[in-house]
This record gives structure tokens, C-alpha cells and sequence, in this order.
């Protein structure tokens, strides 16, 4: 599903035109669930997910 998504943004030209939306996937998926993860019920903060994600997919 994400894999999917990223590569509809691809397409749109929201993320670079060369993008491995393959490995992207996986790769958000794990970043974002450590960031959730041994958090005692509190969630990160937005901002937090926003930069990993940010990281994950730039240029």
C-alpha cells in the first residue's frame, strides 16, 4: 500500500523521478514504527514523524 502511494507521488512528480519506492517503503515503515515504538502510550510528536519521513524521501 505504501509502496503504491509513493509511487503515485512519483508519478506526480512529488518525489524524485528515480525513487526506489521499493525500498522507500519498507524503509518508512520501520523509521516511523521505532519512533512509535517503547513509547509508553504516548505517540512522537508530528513533528518528529514529519522529519523522519521528510528524511526518508528527499531528494
Amino acid at each position: 500500500m505504501i509502496a503504491s502511494y509513493l509511487t503515485a507521488e512519483r508519478e506526480l512528480g512529488r518525489i524524485a523521478a528515480d525513487a526506489d519506492v521499493g525500498t522507500l517503503a519498507p524503509t518508512l515503515i520501520g523509521a516511523v514504527h521505532m519512533l512509535f515504538a517503547d513509547r509508553k502510550g504516548t505517540p512522537p510528536e508530528a513533528e518528529a514523524v514529519h522529519k523522519v519521513v521528510t528524511a526518508v524521501i528527499a531528494g
